[in-house]
């Protein structure tokens, strides 16, 4: 990337895009941002970038949205939804959308770069890691979902220049959903899903914008597909004694049986579908964190000089400082 290129994110006020932002104005690259008409800006503030409103799931919006950009990071999507058809509209849809644009507006588009999830590979076989080119058995409609929005941008390929990044959970300053984690060992309690120990890699996000960073930048083939991660895998034992020793608390270790949880999901489900809303709590997503995450980023640091500056031993307390500081913990 040279200085006074531009680039355009995709859900760019949320946790991933709104730190991408930041980077890349770091970068002296201008920065696009589309979001949707309701979207908290809040992350943006002070940023000096440029606001379009649009939704990727109505092509309509995105006319005229990529003239004159150099790059594209694709970060939004759906992480919850009432049913298939929630996810499928945006990870899909609009996904299919959205490179369909940028095939017709910037056919010179630098590198499209889609933000994946290792969700749509499905879990690992115990702390043996999952490797870019193993079978993907995704377990949520999430998973799911984003698999088949790689498929939509894969099926550019020799059309457009297009990454893709499989990060596992990302967490860091911002995010929500690792929150809950930190809450309960504040609580004194390391829930444990299931009876058996799992191992899991972790993403922080300032792993993950270098992985962007770098997969905007570093000529690689077209088509190519790169897990981002920290470098060891972990135990779940091992992420609480960090988080216990980042909060200075000694939590108790509270092994929960798999099918009390699917019960507690199945009535979390249904409370939700009677309100009409969504819910994270659903049986697909208990299944999905009651397996192994780990993997190997072999390929990323070989192929795109990535290297991870951030293992559980930075990320936790610099994770839990911004927690403590903001009044979330």
């Amino acid at each position: 990337m040279q200085s006074g290129e531009e680039a355009l994110i995709t859900g760019a006020n949320g946790f991933t895009g709104s730190f991408l932002a930041a980077e890349l104005l770091k970068h002296n690259i201008k920065v696009r941002c589309l979001v949707r008409s309701t979207a908290n800006l809040k992350w943006l503030k002070g940023l000096d970038v440029s606001i379009v409103k649009g939704e990727i799931t109505k092509r309509e919006s995105l006319s005229g949205l990529l003239s004159g950009v150099d790059y594209v990071f694709h970060c939004a999507g759906a992480k919850q939804g009432r049913n298939w058809d929630d996810f499928a509209r945006v990870n899909i849809g609009g996904t299919g959308n959205l490179i369909e644009t940028a095939l017709a507006e910037a056919p010179e588009l630098k590198r499209f770069i889609y933000i994946s999830s290792m969700a749509a590979m499905g879990p690992s076989c115990g702390s043996e890691p999952s490797r870019e080119d193993g079978v993907c058995n995704p377990l949520t409609f999430y998973g799911t979902s984003k698999l088949k929005g790689e498929e939509e941008v894969l099926k550019k390929k020799n059309l457009l220049p297009v990454v893709i990044l499989r990060p596992p959970a990302i967490y860091g300053p911002r995010d929500e959903d690792m929150l809950a984690m930190f809450k309960a060992v504040k609580f004194r309690v390391k829930p444990f899903f299931g009876l058996k120990e799992k191992y899991l890699n972790l993403c922080y996000i300032g792993d993950l914008i270098q992985g962007c960073v770098l997969a905007a930048q570093v000529p690689v083939k077209s088509g190519s597909i790169y897990i981002v991660a920290d470098e060891k895998v972990h135990s779940w034992e091992e992420v609480y004694r960090e988080m216990s020793l980042a909060l200075n608390i000694r939590a108790l270790k509270l092994k929960i049986p798999v099918g009390l949880i699917l019960t507690s999901a199945l009535i979390s489900e249904l409370v939700a579908k009677g309100s009409g809303k969504s819910t994270m709590f659903t049986r697909q997503k208990v299944r999905e964190m009651s397996g192994n995450w780990a993997c190997d980023i072999s390929k990323a640091k070989a192929e795109l000089g990535f290297k991870p500056e951030f293992g559980i031993k930075k990320g936790i307390p610099l994770t839990a400082k911004w927690y403590i500081e903001n009044d979330w913990l």
